[in-house]
């Protein structure tokens, strides 16, 4: 009888320990900027909310999923009312400025960039950035606040200069390639965007951004001569509205979990010189096998309905088909699906190195030819389905957010040759 009550007690003791209950505050511990506010935010609650014991390692891996700590241990402490989420946490260096080093099939471009992501404790991202190339020169600025003063409301304000060299292909057979029409473009572009959290990985959002778009020296460098060049000059004036959806959980250069991105982006009437309508939808889904090794499958779709030429829906390039060269295959119709398992090499110094092996396929082609655009003979009848495998390397820095280096090398299988693609500095293939 005497064993059946120390039971009952023992029993009645650790449900107590175990017992839910509400937020009723939150504070940082160790080397961290973070403010308290924003710790609930990154950790996916806030006051009032049922927490226990067992909600301590999903709390933890939502703070490291961030990108902004080393390290992160979370506690509940007893306070008048419920708990207290306290978190020790060792920031990563979250501001980075250097210079940029890119290799790319079509472009050779030194740059120097500026990046805070947890500006003020805030989790606030501040970007600047400028780029000098042989084809692409940019200035980038954007601010983006997550939270802003702790709502589920978000902003953010950026800046895009460009200035670049547009190559329009003539593919005249699978293997045999040439550029038919190279045209500098200067593109002015700036917006505000809005958004709104409904949870930690669901947000909606509308940005209204305008740019003025302009034309010249457009040439065939097969003659070396002039020819007129591919779109008129205007006002490229639209609204981007977007739905992510996005629990994925990040650790150290390995994600896990699914991401889908649903954008329309409509011109504004009055406001825009070349009425059209953009679409895309992208999904991905990421597993971790064996420790640290991932698996991250990614489909595309996109639809435009009477492109501008700056607008189009390219195939070619480090973010789609990669043994192929940049914007090699135009259109307004693109299918694009990607396969990529990574797996850890060796860690050297505050360096830790990942190889890659990928499958890349994407389709292209012209469904709403515009009236007003001067296209390249047999540019409409076009419709490329290609193809690449390859192998890359990545390089992370524990403590910085972003990953500094990255290397790929893609082998078109129909165009039967490589591309290399070389990035130092704000590397995000």
């Amino acid at each position: 009888m005497r064993a059946l009550a120390v039971s009952i007690l023992l029993a009645s003791s650790l449900a107590s320990a175990d017992t839910k209950k509400p937020i009723v505050g939150f504070e940082v511990h160790g080397h961290s900027k973070l403010r308290p506010s924003t710790l609930a935010y990154l950790a996916h609650v806030r006051e009032g909310d049922l927490v226990g014991s067992d909600d301590l390692a999903a709390l933890q891996v939502a703070l490291i999923s961030s990108e902004l700590f080393e390290s992160a241990t979370v506690s509940l402490v007893d306070a008048p009312g419920g708990y207290v989420v306290s978190a020790t946490l060792d920031d990563k260096l979250s501001w980075i400025i250097g210079p940029t080093l890119y290799v790319l099939p079509s472009n050779r471009a030194v740059g120097v960039g500026f990046a805070e992501n947890d500006f003020d404790g805030r989790d606030q991202k501040l970007l600047l950035y400028g780029q000098l190339g042989t084809k692409t020169s940019i200035f980038f600025g954007t601010f983006l606040d997550p939270s802003f003063h702790g709502t589920k409301w978000q902003y953010r304000a950026d800046v895009y200069l460009e200035r670049r060299q547009v190559d329009e292909y003539i593919n005249v057979s699978r293997t045999v390639t040439e550029i038919g029409r190279t045209t500098e473009e200067t593109f002015l572009d700036a917006g505000f965007l809005v958004g709104y959290t409904w949870r930690w990985y669901l947000v909606t959002d509308a940005r209204l951004r305008g740019a003025y778009v302009f034309f010249h020296d457009s040439l065939d460098p097969r003659t070396n001569t002039t020819v007129p060049k591919p779109q008129q000059d205007g006002w490229d004036t639209t609204m981007q509205l977007r739905v992510t959806f996005d629990p994925r959980v990040h650790n150290f250069g390995v994600t896990t979990g699914p991401y889908a991105q649903l954008l329309v982006e409509p011109s504004v009437p009055g406001l825009d010189t070349y009425h059209y309508v953009n679409s895309m939808l992208r999904a991905y889904y990421s597993w971790e096998f064996f420790h640290e090794h991932e698996l991250e499958l990614r489909g595309f779709g996109l639809l435009g309905y009477h492109l501008p030429v700056h607008e189009d829906n390219a195939l070619g390039g480090g973010g789609d088909l990669r043994g192929y060269a940049l914007d090699q295959f135009r259109g307004d119709f693109n299918l694009i699906a990607r396969a990529e398992y990574s797996v850890p090499l060796f860690r050297w110094w505050k360096l830790k190195f990942r190889g890659l092996g990928f499958y890349d396929t994407g389709y292209a082609t012209y469904l709403f030819p515009r009236s007003d655009r001067n296209y390249l003979p047999g540019q409409l009848d076009s419709h490329w389905f290609r193809n690449d495998v390859g192998l890359g390397l990545r390089a992370y820095v524990k403590a910085v957010v972003l990953p500094l280096l990255g290397v790929d090398v893609g082998y078109g299988i129909e165009g039967r040759g490589y591309e290399v693609y070389f990035e130092l500095g704000l590397t995000d293939f």
